[in-house]
């Protein structure tokens, strides 16, 4: 734009001042409201109270509408001047639209660049930084939504800073995953999707402990029903109460024959057998007991039979 002389927009109002008669209105409206002005309204007079209530708002309805139309006549000519006026500078708007368009391209052209440059970045970072896993996390399109801050295309936003914050994000993001994984247990699924949709630890956090409730109540809907069916069955007609089989000792089921000493001395030479005793600790105490009528000891193996 050239330097241009400043232009002067001259208006001379050609009907000179509004005259009106303001000041006799004032006066009749002083006269008629006088009476009211103060008034105590009792029980008695409420009835021809709002007779007068009503006939002093129709009077100030009568006398707004009369200023309306005082108005209209008296904004006239400023209504034609106006049109006229919109009609002259009507270029002006023109010049100042196209530019505006063209220039708000120009910056949504720089931004999808930018945008791309940074989001590039993201994916880059994640991959040398945390791998492919990462890289494939962060790709996704819900969570690079939440990921993403459109503040870094702004023209005040340093690449330092944005570059900075993304590696920081990163990290968080993959402590949390860690988290979510490492206490979600089953759940971890479903918390991920939680975390991957929204970005926020807990929310899914919140997720796995609404899951526990759930089952807490089917398991406990589960017992209940188990219950029920138990006792409907026992006060069925005809029931029989199963009777519970002894089981005899595993102890007192065992028999054999301790060997009579044999004459043989090669049969009397010691053996030492390394063996793996594989049982239930429950049973250690019957093991013993066998081993001890077959005279069998059990020895801690030395330093080189451990190797």
């Amino acid at each position: 734009m050239t330097d241009k002389e400043q232009f002067d927009l001259v208006v001379k109002p050609s009907a000179g001042n509004i005259v009106s008669n303001l000041a006799d209105l004032e006066t009749w409206v002083k006269s008629v409201t006088e009476p009211y002005i103060g008034q105590v309204v009792t029980d008695d007079q409420a009835k021809f109270a709002k007779k007068d209530l009503a006939d002093l708002r129709k009077l100030k309805t009568a006398l707004e509408d009369e200023r309306k139309k005082a108005k209209s006549i008296i904004m006239e000519p400023y209504t034609q001047f106006e049109a006229m006026y919109k009609a002259a500078v009507s270029s002006l708007d023109e010049a100042i639209a196209g530019i505006d368009r063209q220039i708000k391209e120009i910056e949504a052209i720089a931004k999808q660049k930018k945008e791309e440059k940074i989001k590039a970045f993201i994916l880059e970072s994640a991959e040398e930084s945390f791998g492919k896993r990462i890289h494939a996390i962060v790709s996704r399109p819900d969570v690079m939504a939440w990921f993403f801050d459109q503040k870094w295309l702004n023209a005040t936003a340093a690449r330092t800073t944005i570059e900075r914050i993304i590696r920081e994000k990163l990290l968080e993001m993959v402590r949390a995953i860690d988290s979510i994984e490492t206490s979600a247990g089953d759940d971890a699924a479903a918390a991920l999707d939680v975390y991957y949709s929204t970005g926020s630890l807990s929310a899914a956090i919140l997720k796995k402990s609404q899951l526990d409730e759930i089952r807490k109540v089917q398991v406990a809907e589960k017992a209940s029903a188990e219950a029920v069916s138990e006792t409907e069955s026992q006060n069925a007609p005809g029931h029989q109460p199963a009777e519970t089989p002894y089981v005899t000792p595993v102890a007192d089921r065992i028999f054999f024959d301790i060997p009579l000493e044999p004459e043989d001395e090669v049969q009397k030479e010691l053996m030492r057998i390394p063996a793996v005793l594989v049982f239930p600790r429950y049973k250690m105490y019957l093991l013993k007991e066998i081993m001890s009528k077959l005279g069998i000891k059990i020895m801690k193996p030395s330093s080189k039979e451990a190797c």
